[in-house]
């Protein structure tokens, strides 16, 4: 299909979804409301969700800065200079100006106030958690308009400049990964509690389940929607203003095809060539061991579904990303940690999984993502990851 056809067809179920939406009725008409909400009825779904790394993508600085990164501010043991300025208004920071932290795993990064347009903006160094150090960071966007969509729930573009199609207002729901990010908006269920007016990945094909996790580990390029400065962004909104990406109902795949760049998903972007002049330009391996083996593992972070879609374990008969990585407990059954999971399909088999997935994406200096292609002629040695069983992080408001 070409890239034109492609975007016809997209266009079409848009049309399509409007009518939907305009009968009224049904999952269609739900609106986000909130983790919270859930609570009420799903306490230890809510509970073990909240000890996941969905629930702590961004929060305030004033209690979840990491006391490592706090205590080290001006410089690190290793003499490296710690954040000075605000990437995109260039403006000198000081510690206290920090108002939100994203993450706390890998990395952490530091969001300040942009004021030109009441968003917020990266400082010019993140600390790495691993190695303990400050490194540079040039991300000189709107963090709204470039990485918001996976980092909140029931994110919208809510207006943008027609002339260059720059994101100049948004809104979302809530912070964080929460439970609509995966079963969709809940206004419905939570008025009827009824199962069937609910998105569950579990009840999904393996592959529509994925897909949910794919919407945001995955590495786009995206000219439908830039940066308010203008730039290509690296996130997927909902292509009608307004409206945010709801989990089982969207297809984001098919969504504007002509104006995002969607490697190893869209059929006219396959992962065995590079994109120069684009963020997705040497995002994975095209070496030796691809040659032989067909299997491109990433070079970059979070794009595991583009890996995982290569794999054996994709599609109705292999697993979903939540056979592996358990979102939250189900039924009062415990979590199990990735690293476990594999025996509940492999009983009897042996396997090295440092072997079988590599660090081999770079997330931070010399710190690696695993490799999510289970390619069994795996012959890449990888780089340090965060380790099985990390202590958790201890923050300035403590743990």
């Amino acid at each position: 299909m070409t890239r034109r056809l492609a975007a016809a067809v997209a266009a079409m179920g848009v049309v399509a979804w409007l009518a939907g939406c305009s009968a009224g009725g049904g999952q269609q008409s739900a609106q986000f409301v909130g983790s919270e909400k859930c609570a009420g009825c799903h306490k230890d779904e809510y509970k073990s969700w909240q000890g996941t790394w969905h629930a702590k993508m961004v929060r305030p600085a004033n209690q979840f800065m990491l006391k490592d990164a706090s205590d080290n501010w001006a410089k690190d043991a290793k003499g490296n200079a710690g954040p000075t300025k605000a990437n995109i208004s260039g403006a000198v920071v000081k510690k206290e100006d920090v108002v939100m932290v994203v993450g706390a795993r890998w990395k952490q990064r530091y969001l300040v106030k942009n004021l030109a347009n009441g968003g917020h903006q990266f400082l010019d160094k993140p600390w790495n958690t691993v190695h303990k150090q400050w490194e540079p960071y040039g991300q000189a966007n709107t963090w709204e308009g470039q990485c918001a969509t996976c980092h909140v729930t029931g994110y919208k573009v809510v207006e943008v400049d027609e002339a260059n199609r720059a994101v100049k207002k948004w809104d979302y729901a809530e912070k964080n990964v929460g439970c609509e990010s995966c079963h969709g908006p809940g206004s419905k269920h939570v008025a009827s509690e009824d199962a069937r007016d609910i998105f569950n990945p579990k009840n999904a094909s393996l592959a529509e389940s994925s897909k949910v996790c794919g919407y945001c580990h995955i590495r786009v390029e995206n000219t439908n929607f830039k940066t308010p400065e203008g730039k290509p962004s690296e996130q997927l909104p909902h292509p009608v203003l307004g409206q945010s990406y709801r989990a089982g109902l969207d297809d984001w795949t098919q969504w504007y095809p002509d104006k995002v760049l969607l490697v190893g998903i869209q059929p006219e972007d396959p992962v065995s060539k590079n994109y120069p002049g684009t963020d997705l330009n040497n995002a994975f391996w095209l070496d030796e061991q691809f040659t032989k083996t067909g299997i491109a593992d990433a070079r970059k972070h979070h794009q595991q579904y583009q890996e995982h879609v290569q794999s054996k374990h994709h599609g109705d008969k292999g697993a979903s990303c939540a056979s592996c990585h358990m979102p939250h407990a189900v039924a009062g059954k415990k979590m199990v940690a990735a690293k476990d999971s594999c025996a509940s399909c492999h009983k009897n088999e042996k396997f090295d999984l440092g072997q079988l997935m590599p660090g081999v994406a770079q997330t931070a200096q010399n710190l690696f993502v695993q490799a999510h292609t289970f390619n069994p002629k795996q012959a890449r040695k990888g780089g340090p990851v965060v380790p099985a069983g990390a202590p958790e992080p201890v923050y300035v408001g403590g743990k």
